[in-house]
């Protein structure tokens, strides 16, 4: 029975944080003033049945400057004279019992006048494959009207297809993705006639073949010998269906000198007696149509020995990962409830393994330094209840930007 506990306390933190995005949403219409657009909210991984909440927003030709339509809060939304000239864009949060998450639409528009002669009928796909040394083809768009020749041009925008700026030197239906484009969106605009349309986005590129992961692998359950913990293999952006492999490593209680547990190799581990008194690394290698990526969990840890306190779901970090920002550590869940918790930091290498103290961190909150840039943060958390003192490790920041 407490096994089965432990397991299921595992799986609900595994679904703590809300359902998964898996594409985005899709927006369909003609893009013009008096018209009515209709969003899809994509689709989306959950053990839970999802609910959707929308939010249009209006932005500048390339995608900034966005403030959200006031009242356009459902799957539809009416153009309005407003819009000429602006994109839209659209966020929609799915929640289920765990949580909320984002996903967002390409940009659409540009939205054009009513009494524009012609206007897009919807945005034109891209084909290709968005992995850099690659080629992306966009689509004759269809218009309300008439039939001049295209005039194209290519823009690089954040990942979640906001905030473009246009590539030089790009002016065909064609373009070839640069080392520049690894982990952004491209999209292409098409004009004709005076108006322009953005093309549904490409992304975010892949630096070379494989898929790219947009969330990591993440690991839920109790830190205890005997308990099972359970892998989720993230999420992934790729080409066709995607299959994971996992491999479970035991390391020391910074990360360092890990070697691969023999026949770890499921979405599911239980904990022995030689993981007690170290962590646990989980490698996920996702393979599609073009290739294999491989990726990294959070370190776990350390292992508690069996009938003792021990973490059921690990610290977290709260706060942007980004110099002079401070980060604060919440504790996480025990089995027992401690008395006291203390605390340190550690500097790691970019996959979250190899770790070292920071001398004089010693609070829940942290301050990221220039040292950290390029490095990922943990926070170290000891708790005491009774005679027991355990220490474990927080989930990983992501590296540190400057």
């Amino acid at each position: 029975m407490r096994l089965l506990a432990q397991t299921l306390v595992g799986l609900l933190a595994l679904v703590a944080a809300g359902p998964t995005p898996s594409s985005p949403p899709v927006v369909s219409g003609t893009l013009q003033v008096g018209n009515r657009l209709t969003a899809s909210p994509g689709r989306w991984s959950s053990v839970h049945t999802v609910a959707y909440a929308y939010q249009w927003y209006r932005c500048n030709a390339v995608g900034t400057r966005c403030s959200a339509i006031r009242g356009a809060t459902s799957g539809g939304y009416s153009e309005v004279p407003r819009d000429a000239g602006h994109t839209l864009g659209l966020t929609v949060r799915g929640s289920d019992p765990g949580g909320v998450t984002s996903s967002y639409s390409a940009l659409v528009g540009v939205i054009a006048p009513r009494t524009a002669p012609t206007a897009p009928v919807g945005q034109p796909a891209l084909s290709g494959e968005a992995i850099v040394g690659r080629s992306l083809t966009v689509a004759t768009p269809l218009w309300t009207a008439g039939g001049a020749d295209p005039v194209y041009a290519w823009r690089r925008c954040n990942a979640n297809g906001r905030v473009c700026g246009r590539i030089a030197g790009a002016s065909g239906p064609s373009y070839t993705l640069t080392s520049a484009d690894a982990g952004r969106v491209v999209i292409a605009t098409v004009s004709a006639e005076g108006s322009t349309v953005l093309s549904r986005s490409a992304g975010p590129t892949r630096a070379k073949p494989g898929p790219l992961a947009t969330a990591l692998p993440a690991i839920a359950g109790t830190l205890q010998q005997g308990a099972k913990l359970t892998a989720s293999a993230g999420s992934w952006s790729g080409s066709g269906t995607i299959t994971y492999a996992y491999q479970w490593y035991r390391c020391d209680d910074v990360g360092a000198h890990c070697s691969a547990v023999r026949g770890a190799t499921r979405g599911t581990y239980t904990q022995v007696a030689a993981d007690v008194g170290h962590t646990l690394g989980l490698t996920v290698r996702a393979t599609d149509a073009t290739g294999t990526t491989t990726t990294y969990a959070p370190l776990a840890g350390t292992i508690s020995a069996a009938g003792g306190l021990a973490a059921s779901a690990q610290p977290t970090l709260r706060g942007p990962a980004t110099v002079g920002a401070t980060l604060k550590v919440a504790p996480g869940g025990w089995t027992a409830t401690p008395s006291s918790f203390t605390y340190g930091w550690l500097r790691c290498n970019a996959n979250g393994r190899l770790c070292t103290a920071i001398a004089g961190a010693t609070t829940d909150s942290y301050t990221v330094t220039t040292d950290d840039a390029g490095h990922t943060l943990v926070a170290t958390v000891t708790a005491t209840a009774g005679t027991s003192v355990v220490p474990v490790l927080a989930v990983a920041s992501p590296v540190v930007g400057s």
